[in-house]
């Protein structure tokens, strides 16, 4: 790996020459500096092994390295290693318990090329390597007390360079990874795909040339890389996983699941930083990826976090009475059908005038299509906060009646919600306001480290019947499963905006329902046209309503939404014919489930007479 100083001059960092070990003090007399027990697996050598080295002989000091510093960790400091292992632990309850069927099929394409179940340790990996750049000097020195012990270990730094030079670990992590993963046998092509999701994890994607360090002394001389890679491959085999090579993913993921696999990156972080349920450890013997489990395990449970109704039979037509309570009209059963037709993810347009049922109808088509491509909730948007109150009420019902507890799972999200009778009495129990208590102090655009996730309940206090309070933070509402808002929560998916991977995150894998799409003005129907893109690409049904859409405004909704299925930059649904009749149904597939580069589109009509 090549690069520059802050002077412009080159200079190479081979890890390929670095002896494991190095020179300096090893782990275990920095623990003993820094007051910590040493694990017999890590820092007490057995005979013919020198201090400083683990049983495979890698440098051992990257388990003096912090992650969490005694103020975020609850009073104690948490290891690197630690907190890497626990991001890499809550990522499977993620996948156990919330991911959706399709996310989790996208990931075992990506990891292999489809064996079931697969793609559970790559994300598990891949949530847990986001802060490999911590180890690193600009990172180490922003602790004095911390780094007191990493430097009395002999992992040293020139003060003069690294304290006066900023350089953000997320950006650190993606240097690491140019440098490491190429020796442990990466390929480029999967490298450059992996390294933004670890560069962005704190929000925003910077271009590769800004993860460069300015100095060699930001990222470490000897011994540091030698300490660099050990990290790496103590995490790696802690995850089960033979070497690095063994990691390296079969396929690319699109650029849709690429931000979405971002957004369920940062999630988990957010929930493995918090110190509530995350405390530092005192003692190196812990920090196993056997007792992150149980951490995260325990912390899963505290915090309530659950998915929506995992895999759904589809239903038969009979099922619309049981939803609803009366037999479905024409209109709507044509909806049904279209959503059976369906051979892969897509787009429903469905034109009837109001009191037609288009609502129940979209309800009905969104249950069908998750049941069969694998969604775990649905996103119903809506033009303004007064239409969205009355939809919420309908989407809660609606949900009661396939299971009882998903309309507890249910969150309203629009600025005015707390005005909502319904959603306040969901919510009594919270402690304090839950609107209010869940703001996040965002890394990066302060100096120094600083915390993540939340304040738990007090003990005692009753549990609010509604969505886990860890869904009403701060750009975490359209995690929820089953989310009911204003359009304006899809729209700004389709902007630059920080942490819009969050918002990826919440709209892929469910079944996405607009209604009212005719209300939308030309400056958000281009935001609307970027959204459905970015939907096509990720394979997320939706379903589109309106009283009645112009021609052409309905042609570019369509066109949209199968240039993202097919990957093209623009697309035209020429077969796509005018409707003969009113109501209609419009829908528009990728005929490659896979949403290939080689996807075509399969639109069809029909018409309700």
């Amino acid at each position: 790996m090549s690069g520059s100083n802050f002077k412009g001059e080159e200079f190479s960092d081979p890890v390929e020459s670095v002896l494991p070990g190095g020179r300096g003090r090893g782990a275990q007399e920095g623990a003993e500096r820094s007051g910590l027990r040493t694990a017999p697996s890590a820092a007490a050598p057995g005979a013919g092994r020198s201090a400083g080295h683990d049983r495979q002989g890698r440098d051992d000091r990257y388990l003096l390295l912090w992650g969490k510093s005694e103020e975020k960790a609850g009073g104690t400091a948490n290891p690197l290693l630690s907190h890497l292992l626990d991001t890499a632990a809550v990522a499977e309850q993620l996948w156990d318990t919330y991911l959706a069927p399709a996310t989790q099929r996208m990931l075992d394409h990506t990891a292999t090329g489809g064996v079931a179940g697969s793609g559970r340790a790559f994300f598990s990996w891949l949530c847990g390597v986001h802060d490999i750049g911590k180890a690193t000097p600009a990172f180490q020195r922003l602790w004095p007390k911390g780094a007191e012990v990493v430097r009395a270990a002999g992992l040293r730094w020139n003060r003069h360079v690294v304290d006066s030079v900023r350089w953000r670990h997320d950006r650190a992590g993606a240097h690491l990874l140019w440098r490491l993963l190429p020796v442990g046998g990466w390929q480029d092509e999967h490298i450059e795909w992996v390294w933004p999701l670890v560069a962005g994890h704190h929000g925003a994607f910077p271009g590769l040339y800004a993860t460069k360090p300015k100095s060699r002394d930001l990222v470490g001389r000897a011994p540091w890389p030698a300490v660099q890679s050990a990290l790496l491959r103590r995490f790696t085999a802690q995850l089960g996983f033979q070497d690095l090579a063994a990691v390296q993913p079969e396929n690319v993921p699109s650029r849709a699941d690429q931000l979405h696999l971002s957004g369920l990156i940062v999630m988990a972080d957010w929930i493995a930083s918090d110190e509530q349920h995350f405390q530092g450890v005192d003692d190196f013997e812990p920090v196993t990826f056997d007792h992150a489990r149980e951490r995260a395990a325990l912390a899963w449970k505290s915090l309530r976090l659950s998915g929506g109704w995992g895999q759904l039979a589809v239903p038969g037509p009979e099922v619309f009475i049981d939803r609803f309570g009366h037999g479905a009209r024409p209109s709507q059963t044509l909806v049904m059908d279209a959503a059976r037709r369906m051979e892969a993810p897509g787009l429903l347009v469905v034109e009837a005038p109001m009191g037609e049922g288009k609502t129940k109808a979209a309800l009905m088509a969104a249950e069908i299509l998750a049941a069969r491509f694998g969604a775990d909730g649905v996103f119903v948007g809506m033009p303004t906060q007064a239409t969205s109150d009355p939809m919420f009420s309908n989407v809660r019902a609606w949900t009661r009646a396939i299971d009882d507890d998903l309309a507890d799972r249910v969150a309203l999200l629009h600025g005015k919600r707390m005005f909502n009778k319904e959603w306040r009495e969901l919510l009594e129990g919270a402690s304090g306001d839950p609107d209010a208590r869940f703001r996040i102090d965002e890394y990066g655009d302060c100096y120094d480290e600083d915390q993540y996730g939340l304040t738990s309940p007090a003990e005692g206090c009753p549990q609010p019947r509604g969505p886990a309070e860890w869904f009403l933070g701060a750009k975490r509402g359209l995690l929820c499963p089953f989310v009911v808002g204003t359009i304006d929560q899809l729209l700004f998916a389709a902007t630059r905006t920080k942490h819009v991977m969050l918002r990826m995150a919440g709209l892929a894998g469910k079944v996405v329902v607009l209604d009212e799409v005719h209300a939308a003005d030309v400056y958000m129907s281009q935001f609307l046209r970027e959204g459905l893109r970015w939907l096509g690409q990720a394979g997320t049904p939706v379903v589109l309503l309106s009283a009645t859409l112009p021609p052409a405004q309905r042609r570019e909704l369509v066109d949209a939404y199968l240039a993202g299925a097919s990957t093209r930059e623009e697309f035209t649904a020429d077969a796509l014919p005018e409707p003969s009749g009113y109501p209609s149904v419009s829908a528009g597939r990728a005929t490659n489930p896979r949403r290939g580069p080689r996807a075509d589109s399969a639109p069809f009509k029909r018409d309700v007479g």
